[in-house]
């Protein structure tokens, strides 16, 4: 099941600049695994784990 959005095309700055139009790319390149979280708590761990990675290397 793919939840990925399409941008519209906007003919005033004020939609071209809100919040849900900017944020459609960025929920668009999330990996499918982030997207489908059953739950808040699951989608932030996921999604953590897609930007950062595995970070005990660095210590």
């Amino acid at each position: 099941m793919k939840l990925k959005k399409k941008k519209n095309e906007c003919r005033r700055d004020i939609k071209k600049y809100s919040f849900p139009n900017r944020s459609i790319e960025i929920w668009s390149n999330l990996d499918e695994t982030v997207v489908q979280a059953r739950n808040i708590h699951d989608f932030k761990a996921k999604l953590d784990d897609c930007r950062y990675g595995d970070r005990t290397a660095q210590a």
